[in-house]
């Protein structure tokens, strides 16, 4: 059966397989936040809901509070639970939180520090994990799904941050099934680990944008996912900056500020630019980069990527960070509109700037990894069919197969270079996820031309474009089994996911 048939004759189709074990919420521990039971048809397109207040100064993300007494130690308490939030007024609309807050409280350490957070898992009815994406933490404590923790049960992850770690790193959850769900619900938050000596300079600010999406009824609850938003990923609404809609940011003019830019949604592509503002690349998803990349007026975030960038804010006046249209390719209906959308607004006012530090030529080495020893290819797929006893199966490969918890796909040695090539010849855009390590791009390939990269980077997560080849050398420092997979979390949740053992 073609696509245009399937979508065609889908419309008001049951889901079956993996997709329904992802689209449901546990029974009645979870009623009030609308959850769908087996059996029920799948509920209709999205309808718009109830706008959203905007204007709010920016708010600061809350600090998790460090409780260890001696230096070098960051000990703290995580609890994922349900919670109230009031993003409409008069609206109470149930989700989920860390310790009550959505995005999660802003974890900041030391590179060199020891890391100790007991995790609580209060979410009714379902398994979860924290994984601390982009790390480098040991296979056993990295969240992965064949580690959950089960409703009521916690446990406590312990890691060393080793030196040369410092980047903007991220957690969320990575329950078998339900990532999606727990991720768009409101489970995500941001990891800081800083170097013991930053080149940038401190009269840049260091100013943290997690960027989430949001769907609401008009009730002010979270729909159910459409049959849409299970082929192509739940897309919201509204773009929420630090959970707030559209905030204003007030500076100097004059001023350069500094942003760490996260792109924390399940499945919404952000080709973000600040305007007439100049802006400067200084690190990506693994830290810094070897030297400030300028003169760029935008940049492309798949889900789960970051950046860092500064922007200089030269007169008085209002700056506008927005999200450009991006084709990332569709299926069926439901795409979202082609509009720019304002995110936040930046107002430079007041008493100008006169001096500001000039941003370091050297920022810190990148070294070249080595020369790979293996290749390896991984393909993207799809298969989507009428028939079975849901009605309806959709699920999402890598080279064939759907994810199985109980199967490793790849075994690799432990610090020895490989390069991954990853193709897709699907309808949409993937982007490509590696647990435990950070890669780098060694070139893209598409319709026969061979384009390298622009600037040597560490990367854990790379869009691969619809057509593309992308050809990445991976190398695993630590031991144990790591996931990789596609980071549209809905498609990695019906299988488009796959386990690596790295061996000594």
């Amino acid at each position: 059966m073609n696509r245009r048939q399937f979508l065609l004759s889908s419309a008001a189709a049951c889901v079956s397989g993996p997709a329904l074990a992802q689209m449901k919420m546990m029974d009645h521990g979870m009623s009030g936040m609308g959850g769908m039971q087996h059996g029920q048809m799948m509920p209709p397109a999205p309808v718009a809901g109830p706008a959203l207040p905007e204007g709010a100064p920016l708010r600061e993300l809350p600090r998790l509070a460090n409780m260890a007494p001696e230096r070098a130690l960051f000990e703290a308490k995580l609890t994922a639970a349900v919670a109230k939030a009031r993003f409409v007024d008069g609206l109470d609309t149930l989700i989920l939180a860390y310790n009550g807050e959505s995005p999660g409280p802003l974890i900041e350490v030391t590179e060199g520090d020891r890391v100790r957070i007991a995790f609580r898992n209060a979410i009714p009815n379902q398994p979860s994990t924290i994984h601390w994406h982009g790390m480098p933490v040991p296979a056993d404590q990295d969240g992965n799904p064949m580690n959950a923790v089960a409703s009521g049960d916690g446990r406590t992850y312990e890691f060393v941050l080793p030196d040369g770690s410092a980047a903007s790193y991220w957690y969320h959850p990575h329950p078998h099934a339900l990532s999606a769900e727990q991720v768009y619900r409101g489970l995500a938050g941001p990891f800081l680990v800083k170097p013991k000596i930053d080149p940038i300079p401190a009269a840049y600010g260091d100013t943290v944008l997690v960027l989430t999406d949001l769907r609401l009824a008009a009730d002010g609850s979270l729909p159910e996912d459409t049959v849409a938003d299970l082929m192509n990923g739940r897309v919201g609404d509204h773009v929420l900056v630090n959970g707030q809609n559209k905030p204003i940011l007030t500076v100097q003019p004059g001023s350069r500020r500094r942003f760490r830019l996260f792109n924390a949604t399940n499945a919404r592509f952000l080709r973000l630019t600040f305007g007439d503002a100049p802006m400067t690349i200084i690190g990506s998803d693994g830290g810094l980069l070897a030297a400030p990349v300028q003169g760029v007026t935008e940049i492309l975030l798949s889900p789960a990527e970051r950046a860092e960038v500064v922007v200089a804010f030269e007169k008085a006046g209002s700056f506008a960070l927005k999200t450009l249209p991006y084709d990332r390719g569709w299926m069926g209906p439901g795409r979202p509109a082609k509009v720019d959308l304002t995110l936040m607004s930046v107002e430079a006012k007041g008493a100008a700037v006169t001096e500001m530090p000039p941003l370091p030529e050297a920022l810190r080495p990148v070294p070249e990894l080595a020369e790979p020893r293996v290749r390896r290819r991984f393909v993207y797929g799809e298969t989507m069919a009428m028939g079975g006893p849901g009605g309806m199966t959709m699920a999402f490969l890598i080279n064939g197969k759907t994810f199985d918890m109980s199967r490793v796909d790849v075994e690799m040695r432990v610090g020895q270079t490989e390069l991954w090539e990853i193709q897709n010849p699907t309808d949409m855009d993937h982007p490509f996820h590696i647990h435990g390590t950070q890669f780098q791009v060694v070139e893209v390939e598409r319709s026969g031309r061979i384009s390298k990269p622009a600037y040597r980077a560490w990367k854990d997560t790379i869009n691969v474009a619809r057509g593309e080849t992308v050809r990445i050398a991976v190398c695993q420092q630590l031991p144990g089994l790591r996931m990789y997979h596609c980071h549209i979390l809905e498609h990695e949740d019906q299988g488009m996911m796959g386990i690596l053992n790295a061996v000594a």
